[in-house]
């Protein structure tokens, strides 16, 4: 079925402005009902910045889901376009719909910049392609649009610009969006998008065709545990970045990276069982990482 030009509230013809207060409260319902994994951390954010980290979630979110959507490429891309040129109106004074009229605001109370936003659009349409990666260098050029820029939006909310905070918040963000990449492997296999290097396929003799048959089972594992282990290596790198970072958005990094690391191992104990089961945090999981969290930063 197509897909409409932006999400409901993305829509750019929608001419009745939003009062600021329900605006933002759309964002933070937006970020509730999908921030799935680590939920409770953003709880420790104060309210100011929460609300900021709420309308960039939203945005990112909805656009996403428009690349994601099932809809030939290009109305997909096409979508992305409207919501680029809606964003770039909101940035001059002209906001339409509730997330970008928030996100507008935040914007320019924080003085962000446009730069991040429009990356993890360009990102965005790789997914709307379909696109595939070669290598996994390729793959981490596509986690610099698709995550990396979330995480210094989240710096630059506490006007932090360290080089060494950024660029261990992009560690954090790649391995938070490699986690996410293995813990979907199924359903993403399923609507027929691939985010496994192509050269780490052949490298454990694997079909990109073939990856759901049962011939196919061990080799998956062995691929899934390297890409794993890959990928804690980013979150030991990252893990710093909690020490460049004020108290409260420190808890919350450290419950993110501990729900990552989380579920990464879980990705590593189901091996090829991740494509009928995916895995997630449950509630004891969460009040868990949360009470770390908190014995972490008193140490």
């Amino acid at each position: 079925m197509p897909v409409s030009p932006a999400p409901a509230e993305l829509k750019t013809d929608e001419a009745e402005p939003v009062p600021l207060h329900l605006a933002y409260r759309v964002c933070e319902d937006i970020a509730r009902t999908h921030y799935e994994n680590f939920p409770v951390a953003s709880r420790f954010i104060p309210a100011e910045r929460r609300l900021g980290l709420a309308a960039i979630y939203a945005f990112a979110r909805q656009a996403d889901d428009v690349a994601d959507a099932a809809a030939p490429s290009e109305d997909r891309l096409r979508a992305l376009d409207a919501i680029e040129d809606a964003f770039l109106r909101a940035l001059d004074g002209d906001p339409r719909g509730p997330v970008l009229t928030a996100l507008a605001d935040t914007v320019e109370r924080h003085g962000l910049s446009a730069e991040p936003f429009l990356d993890l659009l360009g990102a965005f349409r790789l997914d709307a392609r379909d696109a595939t990666f070669r290598t996994w260098d390729d793959l981490l050029a596509y986690c610099r649009g698709s995550a990396n820029p979330v995480g210094r939006l989240v710096l630059a909310l506490y006007d932090i610009d360290d080089p060494q905070a950024l660029e261990a918040s992009d560690a954090v963000c790649t391995a938070l969006q490699l986690t996410n990449f293995w813990q979907d492997l199924g359903p993403d296999l399923a609507r027929g998008r691939l985010f496994l290097p192509l050269d780490d396929l052949n490298r454990f003799s694997l079909d990109p065709g073939g990856l759901t048959h049962a011939s196919s089972r061990a080799d998956l594992t062995r691929l899934l545990v390297h890409e794993c282990r890959a990928t804690r290596d980013l979150f030991s790198r990252g893990a710093p970045v909690v020490r460049a970072t004020p108290a409260l958005l420190s808890l919350h990094l450290r419950a993110t990276i501990a729900g990552g690391r989380a579920i990464l191992r879980a990705v590593e104990r189901l091996g090829w069982r991740v494509l009928e089961k995916r895995p997630r945090l449950n509630g004891a999981a969460r009040v868990g990482i949360a009470l770390r969290a908190l014995a972490g930063l008193g140490g």
